[in-house]
This record gives C-alpha cells, sequence and structure tokens, in this order.
C-alpha cells in the first residue's frame, strides 16, 4: 500500500482553479450576450398582428383555400351552372344547355323564381358507370319558408341553408378527346399548344321519378304571411280562391306544434294545388304503381346536396338527409281543406324538426301524428272507438298500422290505429311531439319506441283501445 505524505504541498493547484474560473467567467458572459441578441431578433421578428381592415364574405366555394386550377370539363359544367345561380343569370344558367335542356332549365328557372328563391344549385348525385353521358342531379333552391336553424340552437344544421332539392335524369355532352400524355410534347420537348377545353353541357334535364308542378308549363302564384300557394296557370282561379284557407291553415298548424312544446325553425309552407285527378296522380307516382288508397294530398320530403363539392356555395347543407318539404293538395281535399293542409303542414314541420331518411321509419310515425294534430286542434273526431279500428288493432297489433294497411284500400282505419297511440301515450302523460321525433330519427318507428316503455307498450295500447 501507498502512503501519501502529510507535510507535502503542490503549488500547481491554486493555478489549475484560477484558469477554470477565467473560462468560466468568458462562457458566462458569452452566453448573456447570446440571450441579449436571441431577445433582439425576437422583438424584430415576432409575428405581428395583420393590419386592420374591412373582413370580406367567405368565398362561396366549399374549400376556398384550395385551388381550382386545370379544371375538367365536367367541373367547369358544374362550376359554372352554379356561379350563375348565385349571380341569378339566366342567360348564364342557359348558357350550359342545348337542345331540349335549354327549355326544360327555362321552364325550371322561370316557375321556380316565380315562387321565389334565395339560393339554387344543381350538383351531381351520381354517374351512369356504363354511360359518361348520364347522370342524376339533385337541382333544388331554398323557397320561401325554408327551415332556418340558428347558430348556437344546437341544431346540426345551425347557420346552414336547407335547399328543397330534387332529383333529376340529366344526359349531357361526351367528354372531349383528350390527348394522351405522349402526345403532348414536341420532339424538342416543348409542350404543344392545346385547344382550349369547354364545359360539357347539359341536352336532357327531366325528373327521374315523378314530376313536379312546376316541371309542367306555367304557374299561377299567391303568397300571404304564412304559406306560398301555387298552382298551373289554367288552375289559377282556385289558388286565387284557396290562398286564404291555406294561410288559415298555416297558422293553426304551427300554432299547434308550438302547443306541443314543438319548436320548429319554419315560419311557413310552399304547397302547390290541383283539382285535375289525373294531374295530381302523377305528381304524387309519376309512371310508378299507385296505391289502391285513395289521397287528399301529401307532403314530399326533400333532399339537399349530397356533398360538399368546390362549385357549392359553403353554406349549403349536404348529407344525406331529409332537407325540407313541397305539399301538395288534390282534388279530394275539396270537401275539408282545412283538415288535409293542417295535416300535410304538420308532415312538413315534422320532417323539419326531424330530418333524416326519405323513406323510413315506417309511416304510422308520420301519419299517426298528424292525425293526433287534426284531433288537437278539433278539426276531425277520432273514430277509433269504431268497431272496424278496435278489432283490427286487438287481433293484430301494431300490424293495424304498418306500412301496407296505410297504403291499401280502407287504410283509413290504419290512419284512425296509428293516432290513437299517440293519444294513448298521450294519456299516459308522454309528449306526442318527443315520440313523433324520437321515433323518427332513431328509426324504430312507433313498435321500437314502445318496446322502451313498459307502460305504453303495443298489448297496453290494445288494451286501453278496447276499454275506451
Amino acid at each position: 500500500m501507498t502512503q501519501v505524505e502529510p507535510n507535502k504541498t503542490d503549488d500547481r493547484a491554486p493555478r489549475r482553479r484560477s484558469a477554470a474560473r477565467t473560462t468560466q467567467v468568458v462562457i458566462a458572459a458569452v452566453g448573456v450576450f447570446t440571450l441579449l441578441l436571441t431577445g433582439l431578433f425576437a422583438v424584430v421578428s415576432w409575428p405581428r398582428p395583420p393590419e386592420t381592415g374591412p373582413v370580406a364574405d367567405l368565398p362561396a366555394r366549399g374549400m376556398p383555400w384550395l385551388p381550382f386550377d386545370n379544371q375538367s370539363p365536367d367541373d367547369m359544367l358544374w362550376q359554372g351552372i352554379n356561379d350563375a345561380m348565385r349571380a341569378k343569370d339566366r342567360d348564364a344558367f342557359l348558357s350550359y344547355a342545348s337542345g331540349e335542356a335549354v327549355d326544360q332549365l327555362a321552364q325550371w328557372w322561370d316557375n321556380t323564381t316565380e315562387i321565389g328563391w334565395d339560393t339554387a344549385t344543381m350538383t351531381p348525385r351520381w354517374r351512369d358507370s356504363q354511360d359518361e353521358t348520364k347522370a342524376q342531379v339533385v337541382l333544388g333552391a331554398q323557397f320561401a319558408f325554408a327551415a332556418r336553424p340558428l347558430r348556437g340552437s344546437g341544431n346540426r344544421d345551425a347557420d346552414l341553408r336547407l335547399l328543397q332539392g330534387l332529383p333529376y335524369s340529366v344526359t349531357l355532352t361526351p367528354t372531349p378527346e383528350r390527348g394522351r400524355s405522349f402526345d403532348q410534347y414536341n420532339d424538342d420537348g416543348s409542350l404543344k399548344e392545346q385547344d382550349p377545353v369547354e364545359a360539357r353541357k347539359i341536352t336532357s334535364l327531366v325528373p327521374a321519378y315523378t314530376p313536379n308542378p312546376w316541371d309542367e308549363g306555367a304557374l299561377h302564384v299567391v303568397r300571404r304571411d304564412h304559406v306560398v300557394l301555387f298552382g298551373m296557370a289554367d288552375e289559377a282561379a282556385l289558388v286565387e280562391a284557396t290562398a286564404d284557407e291555406a294561410e288559415a291553415s298555416a297558422v293553426i298548424a304551427l300554432d299547434a306544434i308550438r302547443s306541443l312544446g314543438g319548436e320548429v325553425p319554419q315560419q311557413g309552407f310552399v304547397a302547390a294545388i290541383t283539382d285535375d285527378a289525373e294531374r295530381f296522380g302523377r305528381w304524387e307516382f309519376g309512371d310508378g304503381e299507385r296505391w289502391d288508397l285513395d289521397i287528399a294530398g301529401y307532403a314530399r320530403p326533400t333532399i339537399r346536396p349530397p356533398q360538399i363539392e368546390p362549385w357549392l356555395d359553403a353554406r349549403v347543407a349536404t348529407g344525406v338527409d331529409t332537407s325540407g318539404t313541397i305539399v301538395t293538395m288534390g282534388p279530394l281535399s275539396t270537401a275539408d281543406r282545412r283538415t288535409v293542409f293542417v295535416h300535410e303542414f304538420a308532415h312538413a314541420l315534422h320532417f323539419t324538426a326531424a330530418p333524416g331518411s326519405v323513406d323510413e321509419p315506417p309511416r304510422a310515425v308520420m301519419e299517426g301524428f298528424a292525425r293526433f294534430v287534426e284531433w288537437n286542434t278539433g278539426l276531425s273526431e277520432p273514430r277509433y272507438t269504431d268497431g272496424e279500428v278496435r278489432e283490427a288493432v286487438a287481433l293484430r297489433g301494431a300490424e293495424a298500422f304498418d306500412d301496407e294497411s296505410l297504403t291499401s284500400e280502407g287504410g283509413g282505419n290504419a290512419y284512425e290505429a296509428a293516432g290513437s297511440y299517440y293519444a294513448f301515450a298521450a294519456e299516459k302523460g308522454y309528449s306526442p311531439w318527443d315520440i313523433a321525433l324520437d321515433a323518427r330519427a332513431g328509426f324504430a318507428g312507433l313498435v321500437g319506441y314502445s318496446e322502451l316503455h313498459d307502460d305504453i307498450s303495443i298489448p297496453a295500447w290494445q288494451q286501453w283501445l278496447a276499454a275506451q
């Protein structure tokens, strides 16, 4: 083991410590100087707030931050025709049509302008995979009294524009031939001069399923505070004679929903009327199979553009939900116009409050609620205690108001049965309005709703009706 001698000292240690302190001071000074420079740079280069000034509205395109150059002939068509509709430029709108489509688009424009709209659009719904000249579009406008959910209301369509769109079949000009990639360059590698790309045009536009009044000729339109009523020009006298009744019915329907606790962002209705049975049937069913049940009127839910597109106004609601309603009155409504108007207006408010699929849920949700509104406003008396209705409910339960029963001969009894379920639930303390919304929104129908509540189950309803 080596032992250190205690009396021996090393005079080099103090010099090393002194040098270390000097080095530390230099490093610290450099560090401070660096921090000062960094701070000065931050002061000079830190982002400043933008200059204040007028703020422009959001551009109409759905994604204004993306470039929209090098448009295809398809893009140019949809962009151009929607720009024309935004500008309400009829000539520009028709410039994208040729052949018979010129008159077809002109008729749509003139008639819907007569009804009155703020915003309109046309956009593809789907394209034919086998024939590039065939497609289906959604063509529609924001007519008077369209629902306007307010920002902050919690409505998923808040602050958006709900258009009353309908499906149309269109034929387009073929896509222009485009040069293949290896044909686009000269021998020296320079790009060949290209002919300017032109927009495709619409050569035919017809309703995809059923015709609408504005597709068949000139209209006569009358306006009131809560309704726009229209019909064909050859039935102008009918429109004029019915407008006040339509207005009174609109007020009753709006008040009826409020009395049930409903809050609907809609203050009126758009409705058509005809006393021509053949015309009415064509508007309702087109060339399709007709019901065995005679009907006095109907409320057709409309659709919205299926998805956001660069050519659509960013404020237009899109998706698969319904988007408002057009009511139509037929000749069988003559005997009791007010009751039929209120029934159909109740449907319109129901569709607005609970947008969803056009076809679902089961019809009883809609028809039962509208029949209940008739009773609740005193416009009609319940018949569900009649022997036929009670017997059907006792034997068939909820099948007494299934879709087949509601569209077949004798369907009036099915309407009564569906309405009686709402009356039963109301007597048990449930809100008919809440049931109408929940049963539609969940697509479960009245049966599905009843399964969640033992005290208003289908068997409980059958027992209640049997005791009436």
